[in-house]
């Protein structure tokens, strides 16, 4: 944050000197900001100075705020360099969405960064309650997940809408970084389990718990009621996992009678 803070406070007073503060094609932006022809021109450099601008103070507040309150918390949990490893990644990543997204635009601020930890905030402490002052007068209380989605449905729709401000803060980067940050502490382990994740889960609980049972347990309380729906339906309304049922009490019933 305080390198942030250092480089806008930088990057203001040269625009102030060059009394061009509201010009968007300064020369810091010719040869920081990050455009469609940068790798043409062999401007690789591009891919991080863009990061170290920011398109006006409520853009660089916004990012500096969001990155102190999601960032602290976030780094207490995964750990300073997991959080600073995303940050980078963040912007990167956010870089080339935005390049390929959106060649015409250049592409200035943290933004993508900013949203990949927002992202692993919401994801790592989704029902943590925040209280944030609506029109900074009304207090309101929102959980950490609607904070990340809100975050994710600004790129969208900013992405959506074609909106000149939102294209230099690069709202496909905004997206591309709420999904890095998003996979990138699922696969630390933090976040619920995908639906499939839950289905296999369970299937395997279950398949454990038909092993455990004896013969007589598992005619009570699986071949009983597939004998009653043959007798009500038919054998040919049977499912395939009913029918699977039935031979594995066929194997349980052989094994019973071979103990014996």
């Amino acid at each position: 944050m305080g390198l942030h803070a250092g480089l806008f406070a930088a990057q203001w007073l040269l625009q102030l000197v060059e009394h061009d503060r509201r010009e968007t094609h300064s020369w810091l932006q010719q040869w920081l900001a990050l455009d469609g022809g940068a790798v043409a021109a062999g401007h690789y450099w591009k891919w991080v100075s863009f990061s170290v601008l920011h398109h006006g103070p409520i853009h660089a507040v916004a990012n500096l705020l969001l990155l102190f309150f999601a960032g602290r918390e976030v780094e207490r949990i995964i750990g300073g360099r997991p959080l600073l490893g995303l940050y980078l990644l963040g912007n990167l990543l956010g870089g080339v969405a935005h390049w390929a997204a959106m060649p015409g635009y250049t592409l200035v601020g943290p933004s993508a960064g900013v949203a990949a930890v927002v992202a692993a905030y919401a994801t790592v402490l989704p029902e943590w309650e925040l209280i944030l002052n609506l029109f900074f007068v009304f207090p309101v209380r929102v959980r950490a997940k609607f904070v990340g989605l809100g975050v994710f449905g600004v790129g969208v729709a900013t992405w959506m809408l074609q909106t000149t401000p939102g294209l230099s803060i690069g709202p496909a980067g905004i997206v591309g970084g709420c999904v890095l940050g998003w996979l990138f502490v699922r696969q630390l382990g933090y976040g619920n389990s995908f639906l499939v994740q839950r289905y296999i889960h369970r299937r395997r609980e279950r398949n454990a718990r038909l092993q455990r049972m004896n013969a007589d347990q598992f005619m009570r309380e699986e071949i009983d009621p597939i004998l009653e729906k043959i007798a009500r339906e038919g054998l040919p309304r049977l499912t395939r996992s009913e029918r699977k049922m039935l031979e594995l009490g066929r194997e349980k019933i052989a094994a019973k009678s071979g103990t014996r």
